[in-house]
């Protein structure tokens, strides 16, 4: 704000020679000598191309026209001020020193240039220029140079201004620009009001300053700003210090439409999903910002669309992104918004197939953050969950979520996923469920809604992909399954197994189990399991098989085994394939042939053992029902004929 004055001061300046030489010197020699004390007094050219004609009435002053303030000889955007029509009045005393007085200081369709370097200098930097005589009357650099200023209006009329931060690589465009300020004095109470058009949308601006001399000076000073739009409202009410910059207040936020606050900080548009700010932004919350420009609010009170959420948040700076860190807590979160628009129905898969588009991750990379999450629940649209304590933290790209105590689907859930962005998207999930309710689960995850129950396990899955479609077509890992009482939906195994039919659905069309147990292994898309056992009432029931994550196809044989009623001992391979969302049931003849020819095996095999039985038992005058009664039998003819013949070996045998 110096550089304001500053140049105001020098203005001044111009005004009392052009008065001064009102009936002596041609307007073109006071364009030029104006011109030479500005470039004095601040170290920057100044030229007026139009006319330069002093006034008397109603104020002291000097109207000019085409006035030009030119930039640093690095700034290639264009001066730092060009105005159509440059307007000061001052009072009468400025003709003889003392007490400057500005009764008005107006600038016409101005455009306003600056910009800041990729060095970090700043093109509004008027250290080195000597102290404008008018305004600070020691000449010395000392103060804030307002001891003996005021200014009773100050206007701007259809302004413009650009910035350009090349450091931020940010840039900031402001038309339409209508602005009063008025200074009484350095120690008085500042003000500031008008509007201005910021990326297409119109945003009034109200300020307080009391005591702008002591906060140029450096002190903490009294400021209160609101600004107002449509589609929202902000404002500060607190204390602000300009070196080191320093802010300490409470900040108020009210927002439908963040786009001109977004355009001021030289960001661009935010593309929030509904239950993140889509729809509302609003906060209210203390808030200091420190000189090294990190940004605190505590006891904040946050309005995400219908969320809520309180706590307190840091926003540190960075050398690649800045870093934030938080505690917050809420009720009941909606974020259902985050599984729309990218996935169609049935978990992300269209008529086709899962959706190939891509998976954009760049917004993994905007901060570094360390959040820690309490909340009473918590809508994914994929997963719904009751109590959530979380933390998670993102690091250049790569988000770790802790699951510390999630209740959800009727039990708890724990373990980690990880979400990484960097060198694509790939994903993992390390989770343990216990005494989860199967039917809402398998529904949201894979869309999967034939399996009820409540039960526990381990799933340890990667995921490498930038679209869903390689994703699922990517999956590894393994996991295991042990369920209590349950019912597999749209498929009665017992009815099937009774009528040697599969197209059989029964009354309800479900078996009732009670107990499931399974472990499986995941590649390239793909599970496999070896070792399924259900058992219930009627029977057990083994199998084994895939399943396609990528694909969504089922190729699974199972085999039941009625174990009561009049079917009991019947055993007939079932097996599921097709789509899994309609698949298909047949009786599995080869499978069933293998079992047939197996039975026909054991019963030669129970033949030839108990003829092979028969024979040894009349070989060896003794009854020989299994194997170790026949090597039994063996031995001991063995071990008499071997006495036997030592006898007849040393003579005592009968046959000597």
């Amino acid at each position: 704000m110096r550089w304001i004055f500053r140049i105001v001061g020098a203005l001044v300046l111009v005004a009392v020679l052009a008065i001064a030489a009102l009936f002596v010197i041609p307007a073109e020699r006071i364009a030029a000598l104006a011109g030479d004390q500005f470039e004095r007094a601040t170290g920057r050219s100044m030229t007026i191309s139009g006319d330069v004609r002093p006034s008397i009435w109603p104020t002291l002053g000097v109207r000019a026209e085409g006035v030009v303030i030119g930039n640093p000889a690095w700034v290639e955007d264009g001066p730092l001020l060009q105005a159509e029509v440059m307007h000061v009045g001052i009072g009468a005393s400025a003709l003889w020193g003392g007490r400057v007085q500005v009764q008005r200081f107006e600038l016409v369709d101005a455009q306003i240039v600056l910009v800041r370097g990729e060095d970090g200098a700043v093109s509004w930097d008027f250290s080195g220029a000597e102290e404008v005589e008018a305004v600070n009357g020691d000449g010395g650099s000392g103060g804030s140079g307002l001891e003996n200023f005021s200014l009773d209006i100050a206007e701007i009329t259809n302004g413009a201004l650009f910035y350009r931060d090349s450091v931020a690589e940010t840039e900031l465009r402001i038309s339409d620009v209508d602005m009063v300020l008025t200074l009484p004095s350095a120690e008085g109470r500042a003000t500031l009001e008008g509007g201005a058009v910021m990326n297409g949308a119109a945003i009034n601006i109200d300020g307080v300053i009391d005591g702008v001399g002591p906060l140029l000076e450096g002190d903490l000073r009294p400021v209160v700003l609101t600004a107002r739009w449509t589609g929202g409202e902000a404002g500060f009410d607190g204390r602000v210090g300009l070196v080191p910059l320093g802010v300490e207040g409470t900040i108020a936020l009210d927002a439908t439409d963040l786009d001109p606050v977004m355009a001021l900080a030289g960001q661009p548009a935010l593309e929030l999903p509904r239950g993140l700010g889509r729809d509302r932004i609003a906060m209210n919350a203390a808030v200091t910002l420190a000189s090294e420009g990190s940004t605190h609010l505590r006891e904040a009170s946050i309005v995400l669309d219908d969320n809520r959420l309180t706590g307190d948040v840091d926003i540190l700076p960075g050398d690649d992104r800045p870093m934030i860190r938080a505690r917050l807590q809420g009720g009941a979160l909606d974020l259902t918004g985050l599984s729309e628009g990218g996935a169609e129905a049935e978990g992300g898969a269209g008529a086709t197939g899962w959706s190939r588009d891509p998976i954009d991750v760049s917004g993994l990379f905007g901060a570094d953050a360390d959040v820690a999450l309490v909340l009473a629940g918590l809508d994914l649209g994929m997963a719904t969950l009751d109590a959530v304590d979380i933390r998670a933290t993102l690091q250049a790209g790569r988000l770790v979520t802790e699951l510390r105590e999630v209740a959800g689907y009727g039990g708890t859930i724990g373990g980690q996923f990880i979400l990484n962005g960097r060198g694509g998207l790939s994903m993992r999930s390390d989770l343990r469920l216990s005494d989860v309710q199967l039917a809402p689960l398998l529904t949201q995850f894979a869309g999967y809604e034939r399996l009820e129950g409540t039960g526990s396990g381990t799933i340890d899955l990667l995921l490498v992909g930038n679209s869903m479609q390689a994703l699922m077509n990517s999956v590894s890992g393994s996991g295991s399954l042990d369920l209590g009482q349950g019912a597999i939906l749209g498929l009665d195994i017992w009815g099937m197994i009774r009528n040697l039919d599969t197209s059989y659905q029964g009354e309800g069309s479900r078996t009732v189990y009670d107990s499931l147990a399974a472990s499986f292994t995941v590649a390239d898309g793909v599970l496999s399991n070896e070792d399924f056992a259900m058992e219930s009432a009627v029977g057990r029931v083994s199998g084994s098989g895939t399943v396609g994550f990528g694909a969504r196809v089922l190729d699974y044989t199972i085999i039941p085994e009625v174990l009561a009623g009049e079917a009991s001992g019947i055993r007939v391979p079932l097996r599921i394939s097709g789509a899994w969302s309609d698949p298909s049931f047949s009786i599995d003849l080869e499978a069933l042939a293998e079992a047939e020819l197996q039975e026909q095996i054991d019963a030669l095999e129970e033949q030839a053992t108990g003829a092979l039985q028969e024979a040894a038992s009349e070989a060896l005058g003794t009854d020989v029902e299994t194997v170790e009664d026949l090597e039994d039998a063996l031995e001991d003819r063995l071990r008499e004929e071997a006495e036997t013949q030592l006898l007849r070996l040393f003579g005592g045998g009968s046959g000597n």
